[in-house]
């Protein structure tokens, strides 16, 4: 069983820096090596890696791409910029 600390670094060897919040929300889902690995191949533009099936990403692989894709909104102060 991977430890809280050794998915974090996970997390973040496949993802690279990402917002301290999305590490979170993506430990609170519990996911496997395998559902990460495949978020992570997709986020990094490799599509084919579901071979022929061309299956879409379901479950926790489909929501951590999601989080790790998602625009965040500008802070007010930036939008002043």
């Amino acid at each position: 069983m991977k430890t809280e600390s050794s998915i974090y670094s996970e997390i973040i060897h496949l993802f690279g820096t990402i917002d301290d919040h999305k590490v979170v929300e993506i430990m609170d889902l519990q996911p496997s090596p395998i559902e990460l690995e495949i978020a992570a191949a997709y986020f990094g533009g490799m599509t084919d890696i579901m071979g022929e099936e061309r299956q879409p990403l379901s479950g926790n692989a489909a929501k951590i791409f999601e989080i790790v894709n998602r625009e965040e909104p500008l802070l007010e102060e930036e939008n002043r910029r």
